[in-house]
Order: C-alpha cells, then structure tokens, then sequence
C-alpha cells in the first residue's frame, strides 16, 4: 500500500464540502441524496438506480418506508434500496427483505460500499458497488444538458460525484499482494500519521475494514468450499481492533432445545489484524461443563473449556503449541479460541493456512452429519 496515496487522498476528503456536510459520509445523507436526485430529475438520473422512468407513469420515492432505506413505487413495482457504507451487507436483512409481502412486482437492489462475502441468488437481488454507481452517476450527469438543472443544482450533483470518487479512491488505494507480509500491511494501516488523520474524520475503522475486507476476499480466493462457509463477518471487537471471522454451523447450533444441541455451535477461524484464531463456540451442558460461573472471567470454566477442545478437537486447535488461549463465558455458552500470531506470514502463506484449517473444519463437520 502506498502510504502518500492514502494520506492525500485522505487530504482531499477531510478539505472536500459534501464529505463534511454529510457529516464524515453518514449512510442517511446518501440515502437522502439518491432520493432527492430521482425525485427531482428522475429523467436523468432514475437509470442509475436501474429504474425506467416514464413521463406517463406515476412513481413515489419513500424514505424509510417499512424499514427501507429507500423505495421506489410505482403502479404495479417495488424497487427496495438497501444502502449499506461504513457497515456490511447483511445476508439475513436481505432475505427477511425478499419474504416482505406485496401486491407488486419487487424488485431489491443492494448499494454497498463494500463487497458482499457471500453469494447474492438473483431471486434474493441485484447488488451495486459504491464505485459503479459513482460511474453510472456520473455518465447521467455527463450526459444531461446544461439547461436541464436548476440553480446550483448541478454545481451541487457535480460536488457530490466527486466526494463519491473519493471513497471509491479510499478503496482503490488499499493494495494487497501474494508476497505481501500480514505485519506490514497493518504496519501501514497503524502508522501514526495515518491513524491521526483517519480518526479526525471519523474514518479509521471503516479504512481498518477495507483492509480486512480485502485481506478476506484474498484468503479466500478460489477456495472450492466458500459456498458452504456459512458465516463471515468484519466488525470491530470490544479491544477495538477489526475481526473477521469465517465459520461453520453444526447442526442444531442454535436451536432453543438443549436436547437438539451438539456439543458445539460452530467452529472456524478469525483473523485479528496481526493475529490468527482457532475459534469454537462451545454449549455448555453439551460439553458437561457446569460449574458455577465466576466473575467476568469465570477462569475455571473456560480452563475446561480450553481442555475440552485439545482432547476433542486437537487435530485443529493443537496445531498452534505456542498459541495463547482466550475466550468470553456466558450462561449457556462460551466462545473460545486460541491465538497465533501470523505477522510474519505472506498473504499467500496466509492464504494456505486459512483454506487448509477451513477444510478440515468442513470435512469433519460433514462426516458428523452423516
């Protein structure tokens, strides 16, 4: 990553006037934006929006209808938006949004900022990136004639496609390698002048998620079994650092009966900046670890924990003999893993490494559902 690129470009968002107004790139001024531009010149701009407008046909734009970022409604179509920016796409949203009931033909479009990791089935939607509608934006305003817009509306729609090229630039700006080493990357994404910079406009975690985003994305590239991952998920952990974890479901692993539980929820392995975790998701009385829970880090039960997932579930997590176990205990359930730090590992090591411990997670996980 080019640490001059990053910081200018940084530079030019914190001196540009719509990533202010918008409040350092709220998801609702974009969402109010996008309305605001069909709704007043939707012969210009609906298309980007892959909605065909007709003068003869009447339409509505709704802000927040029944919990949509933004609609479209016409006489016989719904087109739901779902704006997502600083977080990510969220697979379960998405299908409660294809079970929503109604008369008219429906049709969902994603808008994210960053990529989806998982597969959208075209019965769920369409999904559009940030960049390419910035492009589509951009070849509508290009297109319109002078006379077309009112007062400083284009001075206005022209400002906000280029603060749009800006957080696209952002994106575009965070180059991964295979001979990459993990610990330089995120010596970069660290490097103070750059954190100092990126938390005065109230970046820094969402420029940590496209680096995480993207390190992801790499990891798992061609990897024959992503289809059956059913969980991967960035966010930030309570310590504050970026987290992305990449699991699988055993059976039952979060049914309301005990009974139809296994002795585990899930495993996988999460990547936590510099460092690589075995990660488990144990139940509790599956597992027979009952004794009273004490304090907040209840050290007696996770230490069972701990043991329980060596003499189970050693050809996973004993691979690390140096690796540090943690963990959180709740009522029911404890979430453990153990550490490994992987500073020193190119990405194509990581690479490795990664689609390696998920196939014996899924392998194994097959052979006890059959």
């Amino acid at each position: 990553m080019n640490k001059d690129k990053i910081l200018n470009n940084i530079n030019a968002l914190s001196q540009n006037t719509m990533f202010n107004l918008s409040l350092t790139s709220k998801e609702l001024f974009h969402s109010n934006f996008w309305a605001w531009i069909i709704r007043k010149y939707p012969n210009i701009f609906a298309c980007a929006f892959d909605f065909q407008y007709a003068e003869s046909r009447r339409f509505e734009i709704c802000r927040e209808k029944h919990h949509f970022d933004l609609c479209i409604e016409t006489e016989d179509t719904l087109i739901i938006i779902e704006n997502k920016l600083k977080s990510f796409p969220d697979k379960n949203q998405l299908e409660e949004y294809e079970k929503y009931e109604t008369s008219l033909k429906k049709k969902l479009i994603l808008i994210s900022y960053f990529k989806p990791l998982f597969n959208i089935k075209d019965s769920t939607g369409k999904h559009i990136t940030y960049k390419e509608l910035c492009n589509r934006l951009k070849k509508c305003f290009l297109s319109a004639k002078e006379s077309t817009f009112q007062g400083e509306d284009k001075a206005i729609i022209k400002d906000y496609i280029e603060f749009l090229d800006l957080l696209v630039e952002l994106q575009d700006n965070v180059e991964i390698f295979p001979d990459n080493k993990v610990g330089n990357i995120w010596s970069v994404v660290k490097e103070p002048n750059i954190q100092q910079k990126l938390k005065k406009i109230n970046l820094a975690k969402t420029f940590e998620r496209i680096v995480s985003a993207k390190l992801t994305e790499i990891v798992l590239y061609n990897f024959n079994l992503s289809k059956y991952i059913d969980e991967i998920r960035i966010d930030c952990g309570r310590d504050l650092k970026i987290f992305s974890d990449i699991l699988f479901y055993f059976p039952g692993a979060w049914d309301n009966d005990e009974l139809k539980r296994q002795d585990l929820c899930y495993l996988g392995i999460s990547l936590w900046e510099n460092y690589y975790r075995y990660y488990a998701g144990l139940h509790k009385a599956q597992c027979k670890i009952n004794l009273p829970k004490k304090g907040r880090y209840d050290r007696d039960n996770k230490n069972l924990g701990f043991k329980y997932l060596s003499d189970n579930y050693g050809w996973l997590f004993n691979q690390e003999h140096g690796g540090i176990w943690n963990g959180y205990s709740y009522k029911n359930e404890m979430y453990l893993y153990k550490k490994a730090d992987i500073s020193s590992y190119t990405v194509s090591e990581l690479s490795q490494k990664v689609q390696y411990d998920l196939s014996l997670i899924y392998t194994y996980i097959k052979d006890f559902c059959k």
